[in-house]
């Protein structure tokens, strides 16, 4: 007997996407660019609000913040985030890492070894009064790639030394905190030779230090991969996949794109700060827009549920996940409704993302709204609310367009999904009586 369309597209999930997937997702170095990236959050939505308060278009508030000094203020809080967001990479991605691959008791010695090779990295000028002085760009998202690299290169000569017993080590009664202190010094040792060496090499080539030539040659061209409406098409039909499949797509893609992302959120910010256009709009924006309300745009899914459903089954589990659902938070949705492996909904499951992101990217096209910021770490804030941080109203409106959108795709196969659960109950009531 032939196999069903069905059962070919299964038998690809699970033998080929799903264990590719979950080797990426439990890969040591992917989980520690990924949590050093979410630990982040914090300075990076600080940086945004302050960003925001400082280029609100309102001349009378714009005149107060002149007169009071007040703009000055919330430019330095913006500065201080965002433009050395390098520095900031390197310490997170080195700190996690050290913990994701086994050593959580060198966690803070590494982040200062890390801070100390990307430092080794960066060129000086020298200007006319014999000052040494430094490119914030090369703090900032020009060095984000070149974090990465530092940190795990760091933590691996770390680790190795440490394993190998190449310490110093102190006698006994010499207070732990001291001794620690010795153990890093021959690892920081080997990391200042290594940078050191690869600073010194970089210098007789063409792009004088290893921050551009990584920035050039690496950086740029990842950067043009999801560059594209077509490559984050691809991004997206992805991560739907695996979530299909029940395995979490988001946690598998973003830590792969979070390296070019966080590149991007300096200039962006910079951008808008300024009145510009944005010139980085494949951020993460564009997959929070493809995931309104959570992947595959279920937000609407759930209101069409609260709203319009017949079966007990699904008005009762429609209380359950439309407050999750609000704040774009949708695994109860796809592991309880559920949307794994369930064939009724894989249309609109796979299709609306992508309709989502193709109304986003013209409504930037043509005017409509401008480009988003791509600011990291505020996804599950509520739709608007999320707009607003994002660009504007305009954003913000998008997403009740979008919202409105999904939810008239998902009403249709709801609704054939809700009379098969409301048959069910009512055969179910109908033995219960016989009986």
């Amino acid at each position: 007997m032939p196999e069903t369309q069905d059962n070919v597209l299964m038998r690809f999930l699970n033998e080929k996407l799903v264990p590719f997937s979950t080797k990426v997702a439990q890969n040591q170095y992917i989980q520690a660019i990924g949590q050093g990236a979410m630990g982040l959050m914090a300075i990076i939505l600080v940086g945004s609000i302050f960003n925001l308060l400082n280029t609100l278009p309102f001349e009378p508030y714009q005149a107060l913040l002149a007169s009071s000094g007040l703009g000055g203020v919330f430019t330095s809080i913006y500065n201080a985030a965002m433009n050395f967001m390098g520095l900031f990479m390197v310490a997170s991605v080195a700190r996690s890492a050290a913990k994701s691959f086994g050593h959580d008791e060198l966690t803070i010695e590494n982040m200062f070894l890390a801070l100390m090779g990307y430092l080794i990295l960066v060129p000086l000028v020298v200007n006319d009064a014999g000052d040494s002085l430094v490119n914030l760009n090369y703090l900032g998202s020009r060095g984000a790639f070149m974090a990465f690299i530092v940190a795990l290169v760091t933590t691996k000569i770390h680790i190795a030394v440490v394993e190998a017993g190449i310490t110093i080590k102190m006698p006994e009664g010499v207070p732990e905190s001291v001794g620690k202190t010795f153990t890093a010094i021959i690892p920081a040792f080997f990391c200042a030779l290594l940078f050191g060496a690869v600073r010194f090499a970089f210098s007789f080539t063409p792009y004088d230090n290893v921050i551009d030539a990584v920035y050039t040659l690496l950086q740029t061209p990842l950067a043009g991969l999801t560059g594209s409406l077509p490559g984050f098409i691809v991004i997206i039909i992805v991560a739907q996949l695996l979530w299909f499949v029940g395995v979490h797509g988001s946690y598998t893609v973003l830590p792969i794109l979070f390296p070019i992302w966080f590149s991007y959120l300096p200039e962006n910010m910079a951008a808008a700060a300024a009145g510009e256009a944005i010139p980085h709009i494949w951020n993460i924006s564009m997959y929070d827009f493809a995931c309104n309300g959570g992947c595959g745009c279920t937000l609407g899914l759930v209101i069409v549920m609260a709203l319009f459903a017949k079966s007990q089954r699904y008005k009762q589990f429609s209380k359950l996940v439309l407050p999750c659902g609000i704040f774009n938070i949708n695994e109860p949705v796809v592991f309880g409704m559920p949307l794994m492996y369930n064939f009724t909904f894989i249309i609109p499951f796979m299709v609306t993302p992508i309709l989502s992101l193709l109304l986003a990217y013209a409504g930037i096209q043509t005017g409509l709204m401008p480009a988003p910021t791509g600011i990291i770490g505020i996804s599950s804030m509520p739709i608007v609310a999320y707009g607003l941080m994002q660009g504007g109203w305009q954003i913000a409106a998008y997403q009740v367009v979008t919202t409105i959108m999904s939810a008239a795709i998902w009403f249709p196969f709801f609704k054939v999904a809700d009379k098969q659960a409301l048959a069910e109950e009512q055969n179910a009531e109908a033995a219960e009586l016989a009986a």
